[in-house]
């Protein structure tokens, strides 16, 4: 019962936290914001996460998971490679800054700052990490990592500053993919281009309305979550 109280109580903070830095921003949500808006202590709230840093962490942990899930949901067939999901990843994060405010008010925030920058990058990887994800080829660890830090910052800039590069989110997901694949997993060119081939079929059967109600309703009672 006390594990079961526990769990539900982690899953109302993540909801809070998640909902109040999509009005507010990151910057501007402290800890007694989240503990006022969960009915605790901002004591109590502070020992199931010490830092607001653990926090953000699992609320994005919990985003990137219910991202690749509808990715895979949508992909043409299960055989689709790991690098054509990133290119359908990377697009579905930029369609959901254009498509809700708030969530472009979370991606932006992320993006703008090398600190937050390297807090994306190791969230990223060590999400990676957990759902083993490139374990099952032939790739150097540590150059997947190099990548995704890579990739990250690349994309953010893209994105952050799309308005002066004019490039779609497919075009930002075309280098992002490209740059992580050619320089890191050194894949070949015919390799380069089926990924990013497969990846524009799994764009092209997406349906951002549905992953957008996914990510809305990711902390709802029927949804499985990490914490």
């Amino acid at each position: 019962m006390a594990r079961r109280k526990n769990y539900k109580r982690r899953r109302t903070i993540l909801s809070n936290t998640f909902h109040l830095i999509r009005e507010n921003g990151m910057d501007s949500v402290s800890f007694q914001m989240i503990a006022e808006k969960s009915g605790i202590s901002k004591s109590l709230l502070q020992s199931y996460y010490p830092h607001k840093s653990n926090l953000i962490a699992d609320v994005v942990r919990n985003i990137l998971n219910t991202l690749d899930k509808q990715v895979q949901k949508f992909s043409v067939s299960k055989e689709d490679e790991v690098c054509a999901r990133t290119k359908a990843f990377i697009y579905a994060i930029e369609m959901l800054g254009i498509y809700d405010e708030g969530l472009k008010r979370i991606i932006t925030e992320v993006f703008k700052s090398n600190e937050s920058l390297d807090f994306w990058s190791k969230t990223i990887n060590d999400w990676l990490k957990e759902k083993q994800l490139f374990d099952h080829f032939d790739f150097e660890p540590k150059e997947v990592r190099m990548g995704i830090a890579f990739a990250v910052t690349g994309v953010s800039r893209l994105y952050y500053d799309n308005k002066e590069y004019e490039v779609s989110p497919e075009e930002i997901a075309d280098y992002g993919t490209k740059a992580f694949m050619y320089s890191f997993l050194h894949s070949s060119k015919p390799t380069i281009e089926k990924a990013l081939k497969e990846g524009h079929e799994i764009i092209e059967s997406t349906d951002i309305k549905t992953i957008h109600h996914a990510i809305d309703t990711m902390f709802d009672e029927d949804k499985e979550i990490v914490c």
